[in-house]
């Protein structure tokens, strides 16, 4: 008997679930993948590249195209088909053919929801306008570079990843950058004296940052001429909104899919909903938090990848389980590398672990190797137990794989330690004999 897998959503999740139920089922699995926007499998960590030119083409962000999932995986990819409607009951979802302007019902035995998530609105008057943009499709991105082409001055409304990534993507094309920031803090999701190192970069590459800004409303005619905040009127030829993602479950609500406390779907380390035969993963989905033992929202690529062929391993018949996330995330901002990896000391407050954080600044190399620089390493600790809750590094070079230790450390329980006794590689024109990491872990274990 034939089996019919109808997957909501081509991008990372959705195409790994569909890609991982058909390999395991082969002729007893139908899959057929529906995706609203004309592109598949896109890099959207790689859009603020595409904006300032260093990707030359839309195209080059595609990691597979439609024609290879249809000629070597079998798995037919509707694209510019969006599913507006799912009928659980009887088993069918209504599809809108945005080309062929018809509508058609499609059954399903099973269902992959990975419907992505919106970029979050201002909730303000002139948002319509000409020249205001969010950024998650590769559409979006080609829209902010056509529109930014014959800008000099843009404003950036928010200051996480996304918008300092596009702060560099927009220097870079020679315009004129604001950024407007409600809170004081850049990068809320790292430790303040952490975040305050990048707010020192980004200024020093001409970017005006203003923080304790309300924003009014967006004006012009039509097309954005300025923004309106508490502190007076700022010019805008392009204005990008950039205060994070906003999971997409409008589709997931309507059948009865439970919405977790994160307002994205809950779904267990199956990636199963609460309905039968109907999954969930990607930017859409809550995932498990090693570290906190919660639910968390923290859309990334790299979880959206792995809950897709959980999802789509679990569709396949075996028994595969998620283990979770420790939410680690690393992002250039000009000449930095800035990343993450579990609790900050502000979420750590918050689930109620007694927190010691502590922060080290040594060199990238050893000092008898030419180059190197400062990095700096901040840990986030348990008092008493000394277990590794968090850790957050920042320096010019030799980040972004260090990040990937502790995140290893974190998921294995490690206490800081554990981590002070790690065998690290080793060379001058790679590290110093006593690593970045390794004198973080030692001044921690002292004080635990």
């Amino acid at each position: 008997m034939t089996e019919k897998l109808v997957v909501i959503g081509g991008v990372a999740a959705g195409l790994s679930a569909a890609s991982a139920a058909k390999r395991l089922k082969k002729d007893r699995m139908n899959a057929v993948v529906f995706e609203k926007s004309g592109y598949i499998s896109y890099g959207a960590c790689s859009e603020p590249y595409f904006i300032s030119g260093l990707v030359p083409e839309p195209e080059d962000l595609i990691e597979v195209t439609p024609e290879e999932f249809e000629q070597k995986r079998s798995i037919p990819i509707r694209r510019l088909h969006e599913v507006v409607d799912i009928d659980y009951k009887n088993g069918y979802v209504t599809v809108d053919d945005l080309i062929g302007h018809r509508s058609f019902k499609e059954p399903f035995d099973f269902l992959m929801i990975s419907t992505g998530a919106l970029g979050k609105g201002l909730g303000v008057e002139g948002e319509q306008l000409r020249g205001v943009h969010t950024l998650r499709t590769v559409e979006d991105a080609i829209a902010i570079r056509q529109s930014t082409l014959n800008s000099e001055d843009v404003v950036i409304c928010g200051g996480g990843y996304i918008g300092l990534e596009m702060a560099e993507a927009f220097v870079a094309m020679g315009k004129r950058v604001t950024i407007l920031k409600k809170t004081s803090q850049m990068l809320l999701n790292f430790d303040p004296d952490m975040s305050a190192l990048v707010d020192e970069e980004v200024k020093s590459k001409g970017v005006t940052i203003t923080t304790g800004i309300d924003i009014l409303s967006i004006e012009g005619s039509e097309r954005v001429e300025r923004v309106a905040t508490n502190a007076g009127k700022v010019k805008a030829e392009t204005v990008l909104i950039a205060k994070g993602a906003l999971p997409n479950v409008s589709l997931a609500k309507g059948i009865g899919v439970e919405i977790g406390s994160t307002g994205a779907i809950a779904v267990n380390k199956r990636q199963e909903t609460n309905l039968p035969h109907v999954y969930a993963g990607g930017d859409c989905a809550e995932a498990y938090h090693i570290i906190s033992r919660k639910p968390a929202y923290i859309p990334l690529g790299t979880t959206a990848n792995k809950a897709g062929r959980v999802a789509g391993e679990n569709i396949g018949g075996l028994h595969t389980e998620f283990p979770g996330i420790v939410g680690t995330a690393v992002s250039k901002i000009f000449d930095l590398e800035v990343a993450r990896t579990g609790l900050s000391t502000k979420e750590a407050n918050l689930y109620g672990f007694d927190v010691y954080a502590n922060t080290v600044r040594h060199r990238s190399r050893s000092k008898h190797y030419p180059g190197g620089y400062s990095i700096t390493v901040h840990l986030i600790t348990e008092k008493g137990t000394g277990k590794l809750l968090g850790a957050q590094m920042i320096g010019r070079e030799g980040v972004a794989h260090r990040i990937d230790v502790l995140a290893a450390a974190l998921q294995a329980g490690m206490t800081v330690d554990d981590v002070y006794h790690l065998d690290l590689g080793y060379a001058p024109p790679f590290a110093p004999a006593w690593d970045p990491i390794l004198i973080a872990a030692n001044t921690a274990r002292k004080a635990s």
